[in-house]
């Protein structure tokens, strides 16, 4: 019995409440009644040996892993569970430039020496320049926010050394509907998915994939525990198994007709606008759609005008708007969105000159966040050491680190900037070490 199957028959009981939580079920809104604690018939996330151990069984053989846990704090829990079991305070790793903030974060708390990847230059020729005796091992993203999915070869090399590897692969839960050979999980030691991102559950539930001898079970799922809260929510654990019911019941014929529909969407709209489809990596996700147009065009003004349409958006940025269709989108959502992009009125714009930022190290992360700082602007902060975030969002990954030196494109770029730079005090301004 797994967790969907076995709350809705604690739910049948009609039980009097008289634990956790207040609302007591009789809140009139009717997802309340699927919100339990841990009492008998519901498990325990901690120490599952009922339905949740059963749905977390099935993630894995559906998923092919040695052990699948639940992370009900997103991939940013699994993540930092897993960075946690892997790597001791002072290891040297390597991650991508464009890591999500969630892996810098594990780089502070864990006292962590990073070093980069850019996506401007190879990843294998940079791998075999940076990696040497003290490398601990690799925190990678595969497929990035735009689809991108690394490839195999990277993960071959990284394997014939022995190197411990994290995947960070929130934005590709669905990649096995679409070819087994797209996902990570053959060549990590673990595997990070966030099912809310790509496949039919609620935000914030993701799963952790355990696919190696390296770690025992015990020994990861102490490590993810130290990142979840000890009142797991059964709202996100019953939304992962129907999303998982879905996925094993009619997952590939939807996927197929999700193929499909980008497919023709993509050729319908390249036939009939100015409007392409910009497929960024060598091996790509064919259902993250990142549409630019042959003109440079204001694409914050598009945003805007799709969603006086009720067409909503992931994000977009001076060279284009992303989109996240998945298994749950129908044809009609293509055609209503092709009718938007064949209409709009288009305004012109210059793109901002430059995107890739490679700033000085002066401190490790840890040794400037959270320091005593002063707020400046980002001018008056060129030449200083920085001791804040700076995250354009999204996609949510920095072009600034605490302990790096601000420079002058660096400032020019954030102050053009349109759109949130999270990570920052207050908006404008950043924090410099005094000294």
């Amino acid at each position: 019995m797994r967790i969907k199957e076995a709350l809705d028959r604690v739910i049948e009981e009609e039980l009097i409440h008289f634990e956790m939580p207040g609302h007591k079920g009789r809140i009139e809104e009717e997802i309340y009644k699927y919100d339990y604690t841990e009492i008998e018939g519901t498990d325990n996330l901690t120490s599952p040996q009922g339905a949740i151990l059963e749905t977390m069984e099935a993630i894995s053989r559906a998923f092919g892993s040695k052990k699948s846990f639940i992370s009900i704090n997103g991939s940013t829990g699994g993540l930092l569970g897993a960075m946690s079991a892997a790597f001791k305070r002072g290891d040297e790793i390597i991650i991508m430039r464009g890591a999500h903030i969630s892996i810098y974060d594990g780089i502070y708390l864990l006292g962590l020496r990073p070093r980069y990847l850019y996506n401007d230059r190879d990843y294998l020729a940079q791998l075999k320049e940076l990696v040497n005796e003290n490398t601990r091992g690799l925190v990678l993203t595969s497929p990035d926010y735009y689809g991108a999915i690394l490839d195999e070869e990277i993960f071959q090399w990284i394997r014939a050394r022995d190197l411990t590897l994290i995947v960070d692969e929130a934005h590709g839960s669905h990649l096995k509907l679409i070819d087994e050979s797209l996902s990570s999980m053959a060549y990590a030691d673990i595997v990070v998915h966030s099912f809310h991102k790509t496949l039919p559950s609620m935000t914030q539930s993701a799963v952790v994939h355990l696919c190696s001898e390296r770690f025992s079970e015990n020994y990861l799922q102490k490590h993810i525990k130290l990142f979840q809260s000890t009142s797991p929510n059964y709202l996100l654990m019953r939304s992962l198994d129907l999303a998982l019911e879905i996925y094993e019941s009619r997952g590939k014929k939807l996927m197929e007709d999700l193929l499909e529909n980008c497919r023709a969407f993509k050729e319908e709209l390249e036939k009939t606008t100015d409007f392409y489809v910009d497929y960024r990596g060598k091996r790509q996700d064919k259902t993250r759609l990142f549409i630019s147009h042959k003109k440079e065009i204001d694409y914050g003004d598009l945003d805007k005008k799709l969603r006086a349409r009720a067409l909503q958006s992931e994000f977009f940025n001076q060279d284009g708007i992303l989109l996240m269709p998945s298994i749950m989108n129908i044809k009609n959502d293509f055609d209503k969105l092709l009718e938007a992009l064949q209409g709009l009125e288009l305004i012109d714009k210059k793109k901002l000159g430059y995107k890739d930022f490679r700033p000085v190290r002066a401190l490790e992360v840890g040794q400037a966040f959270l320091r005593q700082t002063r707020l400046v602007s980002f001018k008056e902060a060129v030449g200083r050491v920085v001791t804040e975030y700076a995250i354009p969002y999204p996609p949510g990954s920095p072009v600034l680190v605490p302990g790096e030196i601000m420079d002058k494109k660096l400032a020019a770029y954030l102050e053009d900037f349109q759109g949130e730079i999270v990570g920052l005090e207050r908006p404008g301004y950043i924090g410099i070490l005094e000294d």
